[in-house]
C-alpha cells in the first residue's frame, strides 16, 4: 500500500518495498559542497597572507572560517541524495525537530543519512506511520 506524504517543496512516497523522496537534495548538496570548498580556499588564502603580512586578524579569521568549512564538507560526504530507497537498504527513521526545524533522517545501511529537511509540521500521521511501520531509536 503506497503512502504519500506533502513536504514544502516535494512530496514522500512509502511504498512496501521501497521510499521515493522527491525533493531538491541533490541541488542542496552540490551547493553545499561548492560553497564549503570556496571557503575553505578563503581560509586557506587568509592564512597565507598572514604568513607574507603578520596581521593577526588573517591568521584567525582564516583558521575559524576554513577549518569551520572544511569540517561541513567532510560532514557533507556522510549524507545521501538518493531519491529512491528501497527498503532493505534502511537501518532507521527518526523524526527530529531542532531549532525549530523538523526533518527525517534516513539512516541507511552504508553509514550514511539521507535528510528529508523539509517537513513543514511534524505531520502526526506521518510520525504515526514511522512508528508503527518502522524502528526508531
Amino acid at each position: 500500500m503506497k503512502q504519500t506524504y506533502k513536504l514544502k517543496n516535494g512530496e514522500i512516497s512509502f511504498d512496501d518495498e521501497k521510499i521515493i523522496i522527491l525533493d531538491n537534495a541533490k541541488k542542496q548538496y552540490r551547493l553545499r559542497v561548492f560553497s564549503s570548498s570556496l571557503w575553505t580556499i578563503y581560509g586557506i588564502t587568509s592564512v597565507l597572507r598572514f604568513m607574507k603580512t603578520s596581521d593577526q586578524f588573517l591568521l584567525w579569521t582564516g583558521l575559524f572560517i576554513g577549518i569551520a568549512h572544511f569540517t561541513i564538507l567532510i560532514l557533507t560526504f556522510f549524507r545521501s541524495t538518493k531519491d529512491e530507497i528501497r527498503m532493505d537498504d534502511i537501518k532507521s527513521l527518526e523524526l527530529k525537530q531542532r531549532f525549530g526545524n523538523n526533518f527525517l533522517d534516513i539512516k541507511l545501511v552504508g553509514n550514511k543519512v539521507r535528510r528529508v529537511n523539509q517537513i513543514d509540521i511534524i505531520n502526526h500521521e506521518l510520525k504515526q506511520y514511522i512508528e508503527t511501520n518502522f524502528k526508531t531509536n
